[in-house]
């Protein structure tokens, strides 16, 4: 599964070469840039970065997960990210902690590297694999990744890693597959909520491959089981808490509602259409989450009849568009600016939609490749009720770079028949 005996001596010497290069110039940003990467400030805490820094050092000190209020325990973010922060800090301190939290993140990115070259190996072939390899490699933003405080890049990893494991489970059939799958989709979960509709990619490739009705129920319930063992401590102590069943999270500034708001726009006098003088906020975080899930739903209610078609477009076309069209890149590194990194961002994104108009006229050679591409379509579409930007979409880009490693081989391949053709020699594979 993951064993390199049978490559080539050159495909193994670059397999050690660019994560290698790539694992020293994460290093290199790390150590030269520092908290200077941070999108907040330390003083302030005004970021989602700076308030897991101080999450976890709560954690540690208080063994409570606390997030904009450090005096009261929160269901605001999910526990993952804060607990493996706090471990770092408890080893090496505060910010030493946060330093190494970073290491181990561009340790994390140039694995992934290899799970990328692993994924492309068992959906096409080796050539793709390492083409992938080499085109994430030189994706500025996964450099920049490495740098920040956030679930991006820890998310990626155990996204890649469910993806490979889905892979085999789906084909093989073994159960061991199935039971490393649930694992790696329930600790998934604890940095990322939306993971946990995954199992729908997977059922759509359940019934692409003809299981049996008794098998899907089996390999259901051993994978919900263990799911449900995961996340039960995170379930038990918000119930604990807050007297209800959270099963993520909850909290103010609800994304649902922001993402009601056509282009973003909260001044389009939309509002005007909206009678909200029986909302009420209070100082309770759950209890105006549901406020406004339900100012959410009145809006959508009210405004939907309205302007049918902006909504339509805005709830598919509109939103796919803000999470695709500008790459996670919002400091500049290394010298590389933002207008050169969006235009490679935007050819990786045209090659991935090349990519799936060359899949349906070859989908029963590569027919894997269906996970793949339903994968990037399953994390667009969780995200469209709500705010969507850029950042969601960042840990689907290794599987955009395996599509465009697809097309390139492709056009290669089509442009040596055409030069056989023009010589008028027979083609020959």
């Amino acid at each position: 599964m993951f064993s390199l005996k049978n490559e080539s001596r050159f495909t193994k010497i670059i397999l050690l070469i660019i994560p290698s290069i790539f694992f020293l110039i994460c290093l290199y940003t790390i150590f030269k840039y520092g908290n200077s990467t941070l999108l907040g400030s330390l003083e302030t805490y005004d970021n989602d970065d700076v308030k897991y820094i101080r999450s976890a050092r709560t954690l540690l000190d208080t063994g409570v997960l606390t997030y904009k209020n450090t005096t009261s325990p929160t269901v605001f973010i999910m526990p993952g990210l804060p607990y493996v922060l706090s471990f770092f800090m408890k080893l090496f301190g505060t910010m030493n902690g946060v330093a190494a939290f970073r290491v181990m993140q561009a340790v994390l990115q140039a694995l992934s590297l290899l799970l990328i070259f692993f994924i492309g190996r068992k959906v096409f072939n080796s050539k793709i694999g390492l083409i992938a390899v080499f085109l994430d490699a030189i994706y500025i933003p996964e450099i920049w990744a490495s740098n920040l405080i956030l679930t991006e890049v820890i998310f990626k990893f155990l996204f890649l890693l469910l993806i490979y494991f889905c892979l085999y489970a789906v084909e093989n059939k073994k159960t061991i597959y199935y039971i490393i799958g649930g694992i790696i989709w329930g600790l998934s979960a604890l940095f990322r909520p939306p993971i946990a509709l995954f199992p729908i990619v997977i059922l759509i490739m359940w019934i692409k491959g003809k299981y049996s009705i008794s098998s899907i129920i089996k390999y259901t319930v051993l994978v919900s089981s263990i799911f449900v063992m995961i996340m039960s401590p995170w379930w038990i102590r918000n119930y604990k808490l807050f007297n209800t069943f959270i099963p993520f999270t909850v909290s103010s500034g609800n994304p649902m509602l922001q993402g009601t708001y056509i282009n973003y726009n909260d001044e389009d006098g939309s509002d005007s259409y909206i009678d909200r003088s029986h909302f009420k906020y209070t100082d309770d975080e759950i209890e105006n989450d549901k406020t406004e899930t339900e100012i959410a739903k009145l809006r959508i209610k009210t405004l939907v009849p309205q302007k049918p078609l902006q909504y339509l477009y805005w709830y598919t076309v509109g939103k796919t568009v803000h999470q695709f069209s500008s790459p996670f890149y919002w400091r500049e590194i290394l010298g590389f600016e933002s207008i050169s990194v969006l235009k490679y961002h935007l050819f990786l994104i045209t090659l991935f939609i090349v990519s799936i108009f060359i899949f349906l006229f070859k989908r029963k050679t590569y027919n894997n490749f269906s996970l793949l591409i339903n994968s990037v379509i399953y994390l667009n579409c969780i995200y469209l009720p709500f705010f969507c930007f850029s950042r969601y979409m960042f840990p689907i880009m290794p599987i955009i770079s395996i599509s465009a490693a697809f097309v390139i081989s492709e056009v290669k391949e089509l442009l040596i028949k055409l030069i056989y053709l023009c010589r008028n020699r027979p083609y020959v594979i």
